[in-house]
């Protein structure tokens, strides 16, 4: 397994052979292991361009992915390729995928029902509220909220997805290991002190956000997302990258209706119009998704209410003081009586009706 991601970290590292060609090469040579071993008349048989077959011959002898894929794991990146169980499945059918995922985190939150929650780095009071209650909603709602740690609605929906005791992906500009905006490093700790949050990025550990990165990481955030919703945006915000990359991957759009009177409404008013869901709350969210899941409610059980957003064994153990062996006998039982649902890795959830 490890030569397998040693070959991976080798050819995502050339210049020009992106997911793509990486494909083609699969296709034809079965291993990534296989392709790193090629001849150069070989690669040239797959009609690889020549400077590209002279990189990669150069690329595996000056790299070496094996001390990478063990400097990556000291640091607490995992590393996803497209046919891992963990690799995100929504992920999977967006038009290229990319070929390695670096995740700091719980990967765990790839496997959750999640949205999209994007706008603009200014937003007014009605933005800020609006975006802080959706994104709390919805996390109380089980679904994970993905956005791209920017400032701005970006940073509103990660901090209220957190206090709502729900699960946030955050889709980075730059390597997973250099935070950007730098501003945001607290709240990018506070996602990786979470038990089902992460940190996830298409992009080489050490790589620094630049324009051009922009837009494939906006891809990502519609990718892993079975709808994108806009609260807040003017008709040039960024959001719109977003908005036509979930259009383009077949996914819903869903925006916040605002005054016609704020410019920063303007980019919402014209998705509305053009044909995007107008949502008001979490209940007009789900509904268009076709989810009749309800809202966190409360319990005389202490337990039930523990775990009205999933949680995991360890932290359960934690929480109510009890050992694994107790603790686990009982939730084997309440899942049994269809109280509870056990989602695979050792997170329980509360099962709301």
């Amino acid at each position: 397994m490890h030569a397998e991601y040693a070959a991976l970290l080798t050819l995502v590292n050339i210049d020009g052979l992106g997911p793509q060609r990486i494909n083609r090469l699969l296709e034809h040579f079965g291993t990534p292991e296989a392709i790193i071993s090629a001849s150069y008349q070989q690669l040239q048989q797959t009609g690889l361009p020549v400077h590209l077959c002279s990189e990669l011959i150069k690329q595996r002898q000056r790299f070496d992915g094996h001390a990478e894929y063990q400097r990556f794991h000291e640091q607490g990146i995992q590393l996803l390729a497209t046919h891992d169980d963990d690799y995100p499945p929504l992920l999977k059918h967006i038009a290229t995928p990319p070929t390695l995922l670096f995740v700091r985190g719980n990967v765990s939150a790839f496997r959750l029902a999640s949205v999209a929650i994007v706008g603009t780095r200014q937003p007014s009071t009605y933005g800020h509220d609006v975006t802080q209650r959706l994104a709390s909603d919805l996390a109380q709602r089980h679904l994970c909220i993905v956005s791209g740690l920017a400032l701005g609605v970006d940073t509103i929906a990660h901090h209220s997805a957190l206090d709502a005791n729900g699960s946030t992906i955050a889709v980075l500009p730059s390597g997973v290991d250099f935070i950007y905006p730098a501003s945001n490093r607290t709240l990018a700790e506070r996602i990786l002190a979470h038990s089902q949050s992460a940190l996830v990025s298409e992009f080489y550990p050490g790589t620094r956000a630049s324009a051009p990165l922009f837009p494939a990481r906006n891809r990502l955030i519609s990718g892993l997302a079975q709808a994108t919703i806009v609260t807040e945006a003017g008709e040039r915000s960024g959001a719109m990258i977003t908005v036509k990359a979930a259009l383009d991957q077949g996914r819903e759009v869903m925006a916040v209706p605002g005054s016609v009177f704020a410019p920063k409404s303007a980019g919402c008013l014209n998705l509305i119009h053009q044909g995007a869901t107008p949502i008001r709350h979490a209940d007009d969210v789900c509904h268009g998704l076709g989810y009749t899941v309800e809202a966190s409610r409360q319990s005389d059980d202490p337990l039930l209410n523990l775990l009205s957003t999933a949680r995991h064994i360890d932290d359960i153990c934690r929480i109510t003081q009890r050992h694994s062996a107790d603790i686990l006998g009982e939730l084997l039982m309440r899942e049994l009586r269809g109280e509870i649902i056990d989602q695979g890795n050792g997170f329980y959830v509360w099962r709301q009706r």
